[in-house]
């Protein structure tokens, strides 16, 4: 599907609601179940692995028609139509003796190991490239003996002009917004919202930073400066003017 079909199909079968839909196919994509294919979703090894496991235990609810039916009664929920207490009393029953079940005995899916080029400070073991909630992160090899992990650092190439130190990209915690901030950090607190280009300002001296955005841009970073250039530029070019 793409996402227009996939949704088309949603609407048909009468599976989440316009508010719904971009969750869905966020959460699909977020867990590895599907992957983008130029504008198509394929399903991925893991989602089939995972589907196959959830009709051999569940399956009263992996069920297009089931789905459908419980929309409908989470609709009577909120218009006051029905009390949410019965219609979870009469889901669970059933489905609290098959997730028993199925914790018994599914067998953990194992996906494929990819390993880094870092190997663990602590034990010396490869580290791991693992897939969080919040993204990818090296784990030790080593688990459970070695618990360590660690954030996958993204360098630039650039180097802080304060420290010495690579300048790496980081995501602000609470929007997910992608900043350049200093490996010295917090000793060293120099940060970019624009990527660092290495160059300095023949004005003022600050780092040169190249803007996001489709018109891609050479600005100062020193908000008082306003030297700009077209981005691509090299520096004998950018000197020359």
């Amino acid at each position: 599907y793409t996402e227009a079909g996939l949704v088309k199909e949603m609407e048909e079968q009468n599976i989440g609601r316009p508010s719904t839909y971009a969750a869905i196919i966020t959460t699909l994509t977020a867990r590895k179940y599907v992957k983008r294919e130029k504008k198509s979703l394929v399903p991925t090894k893991l989602g089939f692995d995972v589907i196959g496991i959830l009709q051999d235990y569940f399956t009263d609810i992996v069920d297009v028609k089931f789905t459908g039916e419980m929309e409908d009664k989470l609709d009577d929920v909120e218009m006051n139509k029905e009390a949410w207490k019965h219609v979870i009393e009469d889901f669970y029953g059933g489905f609290s003796k098959e997730l028993e079940v199925a914790e018994k005995e599914v067998e953990r899916i194992q996906q494929e190991v990819v390993l880094s080029d870092e190997k663990c400070e602590l034990c010396g073991r490869p580290m791991a490239i693992k897939e969080g909630r919040f993204g990818k992160f090296l784990a030790c090899t080593g688990y459970p003996e070695c618990k360590n992990t660690k954030p996958i650092v993204k360098k630039t190439g650039v180097k802080c002009p304060v420290c010495g130190k690579d300048i790496v990209e980081k995501k602000s915690r609470k929007r997910g917004r992608i900043f350049y901030g200093c490996m010295g950090y917090p000793d060293c607190t120099v940060v970019y919202w624009d990527k660092p280009t290495g160059r300095m300002c023949p004005e003022c001296g600050a780092m040169l930073v190249e803007t996001k955005g489709k018109t891609k841009q050479i600005k100062c970073s020193n908000p008082e400066c306003k030297y700009k250039e077209k981005a691509g530029k090299d520096n004998e070019e950018a000197a020359a003017e």
